[in-house]
């Protein structure tokens, strides 16, 4: 076994210290919410996610109706601040969490720290309910650990305005209409000489999801090698080529610098951008933007290379301390498997669900909604889940991965030295893999 070096012993790393922090708040708010059932009788589930408030309280109105004697409480805590609250509560074996939502490429860590009950037993009844690629996503060393909520994609938005207004036609919605990045940067360009505040954007701007298909049509690979993904590769020259490109974006300011992910959309929603990067779960935002004008195209690819698209979205977990398991897993099949409950999830938050009967209904909602601005969506999406759709890398290192690699991209985006930066994280990644390696 390898030794790992550390630093000072009398100085807690920072990534310590904030989920220190953050288990002192979550033990706080036990003491407040330890209870698991009611002065009636009613048993209390709680759902830990990252949600806006509200985004399943339909669902559970629905589920409470059809389960009178069960009443689930939302925790909704901020996307950032989710996987640190999962290993303080759940790791410390917090009954009063019962159910919470897995991002599918953390169920592999989550499931080797015994956070998940193993639900194999639905495997078959996932299998016949959800899309195609989510039952992949929420399985690990041939058991299935969670139920799929949602699934997704990613496209070329565009303002058919500032298009217009820079003389640049349109991209049309089939998949064959795909343009090539060097066909959006100059297109860019162009709309952004003719008054368009920025030229192109990306929704989850500095994070791996999105930036992953980027690489990988590239050619540049995923970032992981080796048994069990455990091998760091980010320093290679596809990657310095793509982030040379993707530092290039933002230093030109054809792309945004210093804002963060939540604000993306607005950006294009106020008609200051000309093509926006985004997943299907905006359109419902853009649908009612005041003055927009937008239209929906394929995901752009690099000439020579392949088109790749992000897929999978949350899925729903059991803890594995749940106070109440059977009502926990209860309510995670409704949300998954009940096609009623399944579309209830999607009101606020629009994301495709993964339950077919629902993404069908879901498909034509959208399609009804966003009349020309959404023309060719329902082809286009179902091409991209079935034929360019990637998943990320199954590993249990992937946590210590994503959270190293998009301060890379965020530290590129801002300016830092792309070759230095890489260099950087692969140094990182290979000591904070090793101590999953040495468990092989």
């Amino acid at each position: 076994m390898r030794v790992i070096k550390r630093s000072n012993a009398r100085r807690l790393p920072a990534t310590v210290c904030a989920l220190l922090a953050v288990v002192l708040a979550a033990t706080a708010c036990v003491g407040r919410t330890s209870e698991t059932t009611a002065a009636d009788g009613t048993r209390i589930i709680r759902f830990l996610h990252s949600q806006p408030t509200g985004t399943f309280a339909e669902a559970i109105k629905l589920f409470e109706a059809r389960h009178p004697d069960v009443h689930v409480e939302e925790q909704p805590v901020p996307f950032d601040d989710l996987n640190a609250q999962v290993q303080a509560r759940v790791g410390a074996q917090d009954s009063s969490i019962d159910v919470f939502a897995a991002d599918p490429p953390r169920v592999p860590s989550q499931a080797s720290r015994g956070f998940l009950v193993d639900v194999s037993d639905d495997s078959q009844a996932i299998e016949q309910a959800v899309v195609e690629p989510a039952l992949d996503s929420v399985s690990w060393n041939g058991k299935v650990w969670a139920y799929p909520l949602w699934t997704s994609s990613s496209f070329l938005f565009y303002n058919k305005d500032l298009l217009a207004k820079a003389g640049v036609e349109a991209p049309g919605p089939a998949a064959d209409d795909r343009l090539t990045w060097e066909q959006v940067v100059a297109q860019a360009g162009a709309a952004q000489r003719a008054g368009a505040r920025y030229g192109v954007g990306f929704d989850q701007v500095d994070r791996y999801f999105q930036l992953q298909p980027v690489l990988a049509s590239a050619g540049a690979g995923d970032g992981l090698t080796g048994p069990g993904g455990l091998r760091p590769d980010v320093d290679n020259a596809g990657w310095k080529r793509v982030m040379d490109w993707y530092a290039g974006l933002h230093s030109t300011r054809l792309a945004p610098r210093g804002i963060d992910p939540q604000q993306m959309p607005d950006v294009f929603a106020s008609g200051q951008l000309a093509y926006f990067v985004g997943g299907p779960g905006r359109i419902g935002q853009f649908v009612k933007a005041k003055g927009l004008r937008f239209g929906v195209a394929p995901h752009p690819y690099f000439a020579g290379g392949k088109p790749v698209t992000p897929t999978d979205s949350w899925a729903v977990g059991i803890s594995a301390y749940s106070a109440h398991p059977q009502d926990a897993r209860a309510f995670a099949r409704f949300l998954s498997l009940d096609s009623a409950g399944a579309l209830a999830t999607t009101g606020k938050q629009t994301l495709p669900p993964a339950n077919k009967v629902a993404y069908d209904r879901y498909v034509a909602r959208t399609v009804q909604n966003g009349g020309d601005s959404v023309t060719g969506f329902k082809e286009l999406l179902g091409h991209e889940l079935n034929t360019t759709a990637r998943h990320r890398p199954r590993t249990v290192g992937y946590v210590d991965f994503e959270t190293t690699i998009n301060k890379t991209f965020s530290d590129i985006r801002n300016g830092a030295d792309v070759p230095e930066s890489l260099r950087n994280a692969q140094e990182q990644l290979d000591q904070l893999l090793e101590r999953y390696r040495d468990l092989e």
